[in-house]
């Protein structure tokens, strides 16, 4: 065979033999990437899987770490400066336990000799009262809704409102103090229906536990007593308040409230209309009254704050009276002191249906320093009464309008806080307050370990209040149409207020008032009216949350 036909087979069989090792090779590497890709698709679901499987038992974890989180939540009990509170988890329901106790101690001083005819209280009664011991719930319920609910177990001088519904027969305050439901769903409104503490005047809008002295000034006991505020009041209230209104910094508000009589009487609900005069007169003394306040200034720690309250009596009832069906109106109060009920300016009981008030206030602080002014002016509308005779033009009837006596009334006052805590500024109150100051509260609580020794401030105020009205005029009737009636010999009364607060803690409290009060009471003749000067030292222990 020749030598290139040896060449060409032998070229063909290599060339055979490359062909045939390719494809084992081609096929080898295909084995191995179908292989390959096998098992590593295999291992990303078992990933996937294991993933899974991971991610529904965090999320099983989970559900049972929320509802146990959830149930813990539910119902909360804390502890916030004194108040227990109740809460639910989502926030939506609170109810806060309230303690308040007052318990007063007092010092009467008199002179030892008086005038000829004097026929005043020459002998007060030094003693103590448990001025006032509240326990209520108050809270919120479907974020919307507040309420209060406070019983008071202690009275003017501890004793109850009085036999059958009478005023006078005891000194005490109504065991229902406050039971009231508000609406609060409309921003910068609330709506308020049941017993209530209405806002009015300047320091009737401050809580009886941030008073800066034992008891509020004349002028606002007289208001509150005959124009339908103060506590346990049936009645409904309206109030709005919002910050930054006019300027920056100021907090203009106002509450207007109708209002009854308070919840410890049975005067005016039938029990003495068949006996009224006139007949059918039982109806409940009902009354409007307002405020409106504005804070013109605030630096974050002094304000300064501007107010005016009025009110009008719309039908008078026995206000004071125990007969239950007269139209009367009657201003009174007591020195600045509740230990003794005793009354040293007194109008009496004067025939009138209705009766208006207006009064202007102003308080403030420049850091430490705390002080406030008021003045107030009342208007009985006087009736006829026994004044109707034949032709007389002014007193057609009994309850004819005949004549207008007005009273009038002021205080002013200051304290400052010597250890240097400022007082308290709330633009808005729920529980029993408007807008005002609250008492300070200690930077450094009393504690003989610390070596710390709470807050102390000094207060002075001085207050004048007037019930005399035409002194002078005598009782006068006749044909003529110039018939009228006496002037009003009510006392004018002058207290000077010295005072000491000490406040250990935010919930205890010690003061220590001394009362210089001077009575006059008008001039008869040549003899004075029932005037005196006394001294009273008045002491209060409180523990309020």
């Amino acid at each position: 065979m020749t030598p290139q036909r040896n060449q060409a087979r032998d070229y063909r069989r290599d060339m055979v033999v490359m062909k045939t090792g390719k494809i084992a090779l081609f096929s080898g590497v295909a084995v191995l990437a179908l292989t390959a890709g096998m098992a590593q698709a295999q291992d990303a679901n078992d990933l996937a899987g294991r993933v899974q499987a991971l991610e529904d038992r965090l999320a099983s974890d989970h559900a049972r770490l929320s509802t146990l989180e959830q149930s813990f939540n539910y119902a909360t009990w804390t502890y916030d400066n004194g108040r227990p509170v109740f809460a639910t988890g989502d926030g939506r329901f609170t109810m806060a336990f309230r303690l308040r106790f007052q318990t007063d101690f007092a010092g009467f001083s008199q002179d030892n000799t008086h005038p000829v005819g004097f026929a005043g209280p020459s002998d007060l009664s030094s003693g103590a009262a448990i001025r006032r011991a509240y326990f209520g719930v108050e809270g919120k319920a479907y974020n919307d809704w507040w309420y209060e609910f406070r019983l008071n177990a202690g009275g003017s001088d501890g004793g109850s409102f009085g036999a059958g519904g009478v005023p006078n027969a005891g000194e005490g305050d109504p065991l229902l103090n406050k039971a009231v439901v508000t609406y609060t769903g409309i921003p910068n409104f609330h709506f308020s229906v049941g017993v209530l503490e209405p806002s009015f005047m300047m320091e009737g809008t401050t809580s009886s536990k941030d008073l800066t002295w034992t008891e509020r000034p004349e002028i606002e006991n007289i208001a509150a007593d005959s124009f339908g505020a103060g506590d346990s009041r049936r009645g409904i209230e309206i109030g709005w308040s919002k910050t930054d209104t006019l300027w920056p910094g100021d907090n203009l508000g106002f509450d207007v409230a109708f209002t009854g009589g308070k919840t410890g009487s049975a005067q005016n609900h039938g029990s003495n209309a068949a006996t009224a005069n006139p007949p059918g007169a039982g109806d409940e003394n009902t009354q409007l009254l307002g405020r409106a306040t504005d804070r013109l200034w605030s630096d974050g720690i002094s304000n300064i704050q501007i107010g005016a309250s009025a009110a009008r009596v719309f039908y008078s009832g026995s206000n004071g009276n125990p007969d239950g069906g007269s139209q009367t109106l009657r201003f009174r109060d007591r020195p600045e002191i509740r230990v003794d009920g005793t009354r040293l300016i007194d109008t009496g009981g004067v025939a009138a249906k209705t009766g208006s008030m207006v009064a202007f206030d102003f308080e403030g602080n420049l850091q430490s320093l705390y002080f406030e002014g008021e003045y107030a002016h009342f208007q009985m509308d006087r009736q006829c009464g026994a004044l109707v005779v034949a032709n007389n033009p002014r007193c057609t009837t009994s309850s004819a309008v005949i004549d207008h006596p007005s009273f009038h009334g002021w205080t002013v006052g200051a304290s400052w806080i010597l250890t240097g805590e400022t007082k308290t500024y709330s633009a808005t109150g729920l529980a029993e307050t408007q807008a005002g100051f609250g008492a300070p509260v200690p930077s450094r609580p009393f504690s003989l370990a610390g070596g710390s020794w709470g807050a102390w401030e000094i207060a002075a105020r001085y207050s004048d209040t007037d019930l005399n009205w035409m002194t002078g005029q005598a009782a006068v009737t006749n044909l003529l149409g110039t018939s009228n009636l006496a002037g009003v010999f009510g006392g004018e009364e002058r207290v000077v207020d010295l005072g000491l607060n000490w406040y250990p803690n935010r919930t205890v409290r010690l003061m220590i008032d001394d009362n210089i009060v001077s009575v006059k009471k008008g001039v008869i003749g040549n003899l004075s009216r029932d005037s005196q000067d006394l001294n009273v030292i008045g002491i209060r222990l409180q523990f309020a949350n």
